[in-house]
């Protein structure tokens, strides 16, 4: 049986997932600094959240993957 790997729609869909969870991050964490004025702290934990649901993501799509 050939292996099916991941198909375009999800790669498009992954790596949109990633770099807008990333940037969303990024965008309201510097948002919330300006606000509050406490550079760089919502900045990193902004990036941080952003990076682990960049990863939920990836994880989602490899359980989805159909296993040999």
């Amino acid at each position: 049986m050939a292996q099916r790997g991941p198909t375009t729609g999800e790669l498009i869909a992954l790596g949109s997932t990633t770099v807008g969870s990333v940037v969303g991050g990024l965008v309201i964490g510097v948002l919330l600094d300006r606000h509050f004025q406490m550079t760089p702290v919502f900045t990193l934990i902004g990036i941080g959240l952003g990076i682990v649901g960049a990863a939920l993501s990836l994880i989602g799509l490899f359980r989805r993957l159909p296993k040999e």
